[in-house]
């Protein structure tokens, strides 16, 4: 079975992004533009990301989530197919 080569960017500078044959949320490696080693994230993930920081979904308090929280929201959207109602911010 073929996989379509998959696009990640760096989180540490969200400048440099590389491609892998294989589809997964994230991986960690080297980043050789800002030299640090960390998490690279799915391109699909990242855009689901930014769409929200740019619109905030009416239904959440997004900007009371720290940049982890909104990754995994993105993520859980992305990849496994949850709508933005069945997440909730609490006190």
């Amino acid at each position: 079975m073929y996989c379509m080569e998959q696009t990640y960017r760096c989180l540490a500078c969200l400048e440099h992004t590389i491609t892998r044959g294989f589809d997964t949320s994230h991986l960690k490696t080297q980043c050789s533009h800002c030299d640090s080693f960390g998490r690279f994230l799915n391109e699909a993930v990242f855009d689901q990301f930014k769409a929200f920081e740019q619109t905030p979904p009416e239904s959440m308090q997004w900007n009371r989530l720290d940049r982890e929280e909104k990754l995994l929201v993105s993520e859980q959207i992305v990849r496994r197919g949850r709508t933005i109602d069945e997440f909730s911010v609490s006190a």
